[in-house]
């Protein structure tokens, strides 16, 4: 046990393991019964053998070569992002609204966002990364409210590479000038298997940065001021 114990912790520390630890145990077990059934019957012994083997790798090293194959790279817990702000923009309520519900114009205070591209009526095509990775993810959103002066809420389409949904909404401000704006945004990793792209989107950064892009709104709807001229 010892031995395994060491070899164990030898190989975890070449590539993040990416299968569980219930998979593992199964692993283990069925790669022994293997190897021990090729050595008692000479029916299929070359390929139980072989397949023993793989399993008790399989099961000590924590890593599966299908799955890194598949793009399932780690067992480890991905947070979601799930923000909440409010903030006051010195600008009418409709003024602010149609800021907001051109996508196109996300970009220009969102850093975290390459480009929002409206595809359709309602759906629009949206690509993202976080400062010094290459690789941008993407995902389509559908606006599934929209209304004018008040509310906009959206979510991604099945299957995105990126689930994202978020609300945001006007209010008049009590001073009966300017807007309250409020906004529930939140980024989560699709179900199954977490790519290298998918993984190095949900860098601990990331939060930060979409909650700065948020209140940068605030900037951009009151002066006009991008992200590109406020660098």
């Amino acid at each position: 046990m010892l031995i395994i114990k060491l070899f164990m912790e030898n190989t975890t520390k070449v590539r993040a393991m990416n299968v569980s630890s219930p998979e593992r145990l199964i692993s283990l077990i069925a790669g022994g019964f293997l190897l021990l059934d090729s050595l008692l019957n000479r029916k299929m012994r070359r390929a139980k053998a072989v397949a023993g083997g793989y399993l008790l790798y399989r099961g000590i090293s924590g890593n599966c070569a299908m799955y890194r194959l598949a793009g399932k790279e780690s067992t480890l817990p991905t947070r979601n992002i799930n923000l909440r702000t409010e903030m006051y923009i010195a600008k009418p309520r409709l003024e602010v609204y149609a800021m907001w519900r051109n996508l196109e114009n996300l970009p220009l205070f969102m850093k975290h966002l390459d480009s929002v591209k409206e595809v359709y009526d309602n759906i629009s095509e949206w690509k993202a990364s976080i400062p010094g990775k290459l690789a941008p993810v993407g995902w389509r959103s559908v606006i599934v409210r929209d209304i004018p002066a008040e509310m906009i809420s959206w979510r991604s389409l099945p299957d995105s590479m990126i689930e994202n949904s978020g609300k945001i909404e006007f209010r008049d401000a009590e001073n009966d000038f300017g807007t309250m704006v409020y906004t529930n945004i939140s980024y989560r990793p699709p179900l199954g298997l977490m790519g290298n792209a998918i993984g190095e989107f949900f860098h601990p950064r990331l939060e930060r940065i979409v909650l700065e892009d948020v209140y940068s709104f605030k900037q951009y709807a009151e002066t006009g001021i991008t992200k590109e001229a406020s660098i």
